[in-house]
């Protein structure tokens, strides 16, 4: 990887996190939270996702990311916050457009 390559993928990821971030907080965030609201803030945690908000927040993976999860993938750990959710998409884009 050269160093053009890992700015891109820097790039790539902090606009995944920001666009996360946006969604998370007009979509599933109590007026309460969004001032407190980070990358790390544990999603989980604070009861953000039920299966009902998981399934908003993987449609909009899929439709705005144009990324996939696979159901081996939705686990507690990828999900735990706003940074663990962009490693994770992050990880599967070069994977889906490979194969």
């Amino acid at each position: 990887m050269t160093a053009t390559d890992a700015t891109e993928t820097t790039d790539s990821a902090l606009a995944i996190q920001d666009k996360l971030t946006s969604f998370i907080r007009a979509r599933l965030l109590p007026d309460e939270l969004k001032d407190e609201f980070g990358p790390d803030t544990p999603l989980l945690e604070l009861g953000l996702l039920d299966s009902l908000s998981a399934a908003r927040l993987l449609n909009f993976i899929k439709r705005q990311l144009g990324t996939n999860v696979p159901d081996t993938l939705i686990d507690p750990e990828n999900f735990r916050s706003v940074r663990s959710l962009t490693h994770l998409i992050t990880t599967l884009i070069p994977a889906q457009q490979a194969g």
